[in-house]
């Protein structure tokens, strides 16, 4: 009977189940003005109150691509087949409709024309950090493909910045195992470029490596940020290296002095306690632990991305509400297109907890189907601790480095 069922799933039309997952979109961005209600309108320009626009960035960033008009993006072909490993063509089948794309060949335009759409049509427009992404290396500098699960050039990053510098900001990626690391970073410091994008679960680079000094100190030379992934990694391909994004292998860059976002602030999964005998605890315990050091306030930061996904809604949340005194060290970020994938935001939860009443989870969901990058930042800015009934404060959209 499963097997059945499996078969009629696969040759079915699942159109229409991906689309309900992710990219749900009733209306185009710039019909914004027209079709939303009195009650939508006033949560957006409520969200902007006391908002500094010269100083909010949306700090993380994605783009994506299947290399057409050679682009040079790339993504591995298991995630195209079905037969290889189902969960992964769902999940690129439900990315590609999050993301906008209507048609396959045109998949690289596509991305990019949505997203410069989304940006177009913003109230107020602010930049974004969009990463390039690295292969997968092993330590002896060769690609893993196997492991990789896409990539994007640094190149590419960056004349797209060009092209769009009122929108996008580069954020190259370059893995620290690969040969020439160094000369690359190098290349595009002197081109301006300011921040650098790991994911150790899905790039398999150690942190805490103390071979990797020389990688840092380049880093600190040209005043480069290093922004990284913590936590557990379910977006990607990362299951067998979850470890590596232990908040706790930071330590090392750290107490070089490089400076560090930690990324969605470690906010899902357990991770060993390195300091307590390798028990395992909340990994966002452990960034919480490294963040309220006093010897890093100059230098580890954080941002926002992923606090208001439904697996991760909670205690993060929850303390960096609480505590304002450390706003200015966090910043916005968006992490799309996954904010784009209505499945993993679901304001139905969020009135049901207690962060929003009802009449701001209808209001959130009409501008979702317009603009779900607007989407997501109205919805950080509305939400409120389901106890003290406090919110985040402006403070902590404004960028750290702005």
């Amino acid at each position: 009977m499963k097997s059945i069922l499996l078969l009629c799933f696969l040759f079915s039309s699942c159109s229409v189940m991906y689309k309900k997952l992710g990219g749900d979109f009733s209306h185009k961005p710039d019909e914004i003005n027209q079709v939303l209600s009195q009650d939508a309108q006033k949560l957006i320009k409520e969200s902007f109150t006391n908002i500094d626009l010269k100083k909010i960035e949306d700090l993380h960033m994605h783009v994506a691509g299947l290399g057409k008009g050679n682009t040079g993006l790339w993504v591995n072909p298991n995630m195209r087949k079905w037969w290889k490993h189902l969960g992964k063509y769902n999940r690129f089948n439900v990315y590609l409709s999050a993301s906008g794309v209507q048609d396959i060949d045109k998949a690289d335009q596509e991305y990019v024309t949505r997203l410069v759409s989304l940006h177009k049509n913003l109230p107020f427009v602010f930049k974004s950090h969009i990463f390039g992404f690295d292969y997968h290396y092993k330590k002896d500098g060769t690609i893993d493909y196997h492991h990789s699960e896409f990539y994007v050039p640094n190149d590419y990053i960056v004349e797209l910045s060009k092209k769009n510098p009122e929108y996008f900001v580069p954020v190259v990626s370059v893995h620290p195992y690969k040969k020439g690391a160094i000369e690359e970073l190098e290349k595009y410091a002197e081109m301006g470029v300011r921040h650098v994008k790991w994911l150790p679960n899905a790039m398999g680079m150690d942190p805490s490596d103390q071979s990797l000094e020389r990688y840092y100190k380049t880093l600190i030379a040209n005043n480069m940020t290093l922004i990284t992934h913590t936590g557990e990694e379910k977006a990607v391909e990362g299951e067998a290296f979850q470890e590596l994004a232990n908040p706790l292998k930071l330590r090392y860059p750290l107490d070089l002095g490089v400076k560090i976002i930690m990324a969605h602030m470690s906010s899902r999964g357990q991770c060993k306690d390195y300091d307590h005998q390798n028990v395992k605890v909340e990994c966002f315990d452990l960034f919480w632990r490294l963040f309220k050091e006093k010897k890093y306030e100059k230098n580890l930061f954080s941002e926002m991305s992923g606090l208001l996904i439904h697996a991760r809604i909670g205690r993060p949340l929850n303390k960096l509400i609480e505590h304002p005194e450390v706003h200015h060290r966090i910043g916005y970020g968006s992490d799309y297109p996954l904010v784009a994938i209505n499945f993993i935001y679901r304001t139905s939860q969020l009135y049901e907890l207690g962060y929003l009443t009802e009449g701001e989870k209808e209001a959130l969901n009409e501008i979702y189907g317009v603009n779900p990058l607007l989407f997501h930042y109205v919805m950080l800015r509305t939400v409120r601790h389901p106890k003290t009934k406090e919110k985040l404060t402006s403070e902590a959209f404004h960028s750290p480095f702005l």
